[in-house]
């Protein structure tokens, strides 16, 4: 039968609690203005500049309470006393002209501040190709992967990529082509200067100035002989840091950072202007090449700033309502979940949405639980139910329900990518393992430790462990897979070349790789089953350096074994260990994007310099709760189901109707594969078929993605094959709502001879009674009035109650609010 298109249900707003009124004024400028204190001062106080050194940017802050940083804008005007030392521009850039001491007097609304400013020319400068020179062609873009960076190069000029090997690449430039690119004679006519500074074409266009800094020091490099080291340098970079670490405005605006550049010997230089910045969220604000930040608009955002080797991000943020009016003392709150949670929003004036109703509650922790929504006898029991204590309650009987463990035995599935098509017969032993340690809730310290260091025989009845040493062809691949499943880390960039969004470097991939090398798979045994065990002889090489990797630990500690012991065990113990700072923070993002839809830093299995957390208190506070209970992943599921953070209403209110960052209000999650499949067939009492599998068989017994599905497969179920998200919840696609809508999935099921709608007409109900039960079935709510109202006069003055019953069911399976967890 065709269905006339029915509106979707909408999902109903809570009211807005009493005392949360939202008044949002837009402040201007010259109020803004008028509330800052005129007296300022400009930071650094003293300065020394040391030859090679490019300059440095002078800041400003306020000096009432706070300190609150002021753009150094066109607003300023600066003087310079004695001239001839350095030179300042508009924004307060310092440059060094010559040697002496001067005083850089700042101007602001009648006010003044001063610098001491002293440049040292009383050594000849160091040259360290890799500190003073690849800092100028990243920059400038010329190592990227689009231009002289990618794997074959560029018109016969290949770079490392973003500067990984400064060796290489300077054997790249100073001799490769019979050293063409480079005149010791007339540096002003080394090839590689005359194209970057636009004198002749040059594919990549002009990329600085005659006139710029970084002009100036490549020709001084070359005129010093152009060597990859010479004199007395300040050694290798060892730490980066954003100055002010975090802008926190009154209102839309400007703000300059300084990015700083810490050596091995100590020494400092301001390398704002030559590192690579970017922005998380460009609609909220934008940056400009000498590191002058706007933001664009009420938000908070990122600021990802990468230097060399080095990654580093800073928070842009405005209060996002400055004239809301809420009282976030009176919140509830039910553990440090919501302690941190409120902690911030405050901070932003963002208000939380109420908490759920208690129906939407108990579809949203029961779905998340146990993959099931709840019966219509679960629903009103749960409604009537006055114990104020009644949703941690239900989170206990749903923790200690066995359908905990079918349900989530999938989702671990996922992160560990069990199935046949990657382990074979093996994968049966595998997941049954995983259900074993669920059931016997098995730190997740000791899951993992196990995993690692496993041997044996994957097929035999006490081999599971030993399938994750067959999860990968080589040992490059489990280390990859290792440090994103568990330490949330994405390794696989820096095989080729030093991680570009991250800290790591090709040294430490292959180090990490070591520690599997030593794992052989081969066949032997009873009928040539495959045994997993360790050859003292195995090792990896190393791509650049073209030697045997030693086993390394991501804290760079080497792993010192004998021969013929495993370095996975290091490996393992350092992983687990409580003071590890990935590990626990890694399961507790993951375990939060079960509930939210997205981690606190997401996607979730990334927790890399370049993706920091929204809320980093947060994931510090969780896994700081995660080790003080022994990994315990259960208390860990409950720590979080009961938080007042996670019973909140997905409706927004005043204040909070942008917000998709913050988790003030619960964002709706589409169904994942499995709930969608067993919804349709829990709501409708219509099983779905599965080749050779039992009649009745849920979707969440499926563990293997190899089971044909046409439900599953359009819905999103992860093939576990080239990995997947850590999350399955993808968005609705017009194939899933083709098969919704126009297939036969709901159309068989709704008008069923021996489905749930046949079986309630043949008890002949009043029509109210039919609105209501189709409704606590579907949408795991009563009807409002207005929807019962309207479908009772439908059924009332149908010709064919069974027809308009049927269109009733149809529409709510097919609206959003059955589709989505909200």
């Amino acid at each position: 039968m065709s269905r006339s298109p029915v509106a979707p249900t909408s999902l109903v707003k809570p009211p807005i609690p009493a005392g949360a009124v939202c008044d949002v004024p837009s402040l201007s400028r010259a109020k803004f203005a008028a509330t800052l204190s005129p007296a300022f001062r400009l930071a650094p106080a003293t300065l020394t500049l040391k030859p090679g050194d490019p300059g440095w940017q002078l800041l400003a802050e306020g000096t009432g309470p706070g300190s609150a940083p002021i753009d150094v804008s066109s607003r300023f005007t600066w003087a310079v006393d004695p001239p001839g030392v350095v030179t300042v521009d508009s924004g307060g850039y310092l440059q060094p002209v010559g040697p002496g001491q001067a005083i850089v007097t700042a101007s602001r609304d009648g006010t003044k501040a001063t610098a001491t400013i002293k440049v040292d020319a009383g050594s000849d400068r160091g040259w360290d190709f890799g500190e003073d020179i690849v800092p100028i062609f990243t920059r400038a873009g010329c190592n990227t992967g689009a231009c002289h960076g990618k794997a074959g190069g560029q018109n016969g000029f290949h770079l490392s990529l973003f500067g990984y090997d400064p060796v290489a690449d300077h054997q790249a430039v100073t001799r490769d082509d019979a050293g063409r690119r480079v005149s010791l004679l007339n540096p002003a006519q080394s090839l590689f200067i005359q194209k970057a500074s636009g004198q002749i074409p040059h594919g990549g266009g002009p990329r600085f100035s005659l006139q710029s800094p970084e002009y100036q020091t490549l020709l001084n490099w070359v005129a010093a002989g152009a060597p990859v080291r010479r004199g007395v340098t300040h050694g290798a970079l060892t730490r980066l840091a954003v100055e002010p670490s975090n802008v926190r405005l009154e209102e839309p605006g400007s703000q300059q950072i300084r990015v700083v550049a810490t050596y091995a010997d100590g020494h400092q230089r301001d390398v704002t202007r030559l590192s690579t910045v970017r922005v998380n969220d460009d609609s909220a604000a934008s940056i400009d090449a000498k590191g002058k930040v706007g933001l664009l608009r009420r938000a908070e955002t990122d600021l990802i700033v990468r230097y060399q080797s080095q990654v580093v991000s800073i928070r842009l943020a405005t209060v996002i309502n400055p004239g809301l009016k809420f009282d976030f003392a009176k919140l509830p709150r039910s553990n440090f979940i919501d302690d941190e949670l409120i902690k911030r929003l405050e901070s932003l004036q963002v208000p939380p949405s109420p908490p759920a109703s208690d129906s939407s509650f108990l579809r949203r922790v029961s779905l998340d639980l146990t993959g099931e929504q709840p019966s219509v006898e679960q629903i009103r029991r749960f409604i009537a139910d006055e114990d104020p204590d009644k949703r941690g309650k239900l989170v206990d009987q749903l923790l200690a329900n066995r359908d905990f463990v079918r349900f989530w035995r999938i989702k671990l599935g996922d992160l560990l990518q069990i199935s046949t098509t990657r382990l074979g017969n093996g994968a049966t032993r595998y997941q049954t393992w995983i259900d074993e340690q669920l059931v016997q809730n098995t730190p997740w310290d000791v899951v993992v430790r196990t995993l690692l260091t496993a041997t044996g025989k994957p097929e035999d009845y006490d081999g599971g462990p030993a399938n994750y040493a067959l999860d990968g062809p080589d040992a490059k691949t489990q280390a990859e897979q290792t440090a994103q499943r568990f330490l949330a880390l994405r390794f696989r960039c820096a095989q080729c070349h030093d991680h570009p969004f991250d800290v790591w470097t090709q040294d430490d991939y292959f180090g990490l790789a070591a520690c599997f090398a030593k794992v052989q798979r081969s066949g032997g045994g009873m009928m040539g089953k495959t045994v997993v065990k360790i050859n003292p002889e195995g090792q990896v090489e190393h791509l650049r350096t073209k030697k045997q990797a030693e086993p390394r630990l991501l804290n760079q500690k080497p792993v010192v074994v004998a021969k013929d012991e495993d370095p996975r065990k290091a490996l393992a113990d350092w992983i687990t260990a409580p003071e590890n700072p990935y590990f626990a923070r890694a399961m507790a993002n993951w375990v939060w994007a079960q509930f939210f839809g997205k981690g606190l830093a997401d996607p979730p299995d990334d927790l890399s310099r370049s993706n920091p957390p929204v809320h980093p208190e947060l994931l510090d506070a969780l896994a700081k709760h995660f080790v003080a209970h022994k990994f315990d992943v259960r208390d860990l599921v409950r720590t979080i189901a009961t938080s007042q953070a996670y019973g909140c209403s997905s409706a927004t209110i005043p204040g909070n109707e942008r917000d998709s960052r913050l988790f003030s209000h619960h964002l709706p999650r589409p169904l994942s594969a499995h709930q969608m499949a067993d919804a349709l067939a829990q709501v409708t009492d219509v099983v779905n078929r599965y080749p050779n599998r039992a009649a009745g068989t849920r979707a969440i017994d499926l563990t293997d993605p190899a089971t044909t599905s046409s439900i599953l497969e359009t819905f999103g179920r992860c093939a576990r094959t080239n990995g997947c998200s850590s999350v399955s919840t993808p968005s609705l696609s017009l194939r899933q709502s083709l098969l919704m809508i126009g297939g036969d999935v709901i159309e068989g099921k709704v008008s069923h001879l021996n489905g749930y709608l046949a079986n309630l007409l043949d008890l002949q109900p009043e029509p109210e009674e039919i609105v209501e039960n189709l409704y606590l079935r579907t949408l795991c709510r009563p009807p409002t009035t207005e929807e019962s109202s309207h479908w009772v006069a439908e059924l009332k003055q149908a010709t064919s109650l069974r027809e308009m019953a049927e269109d009733l069911f149809w529409a709510l399976l097919g609206s959003r609010e059955f589709a989505f967890n909200h």
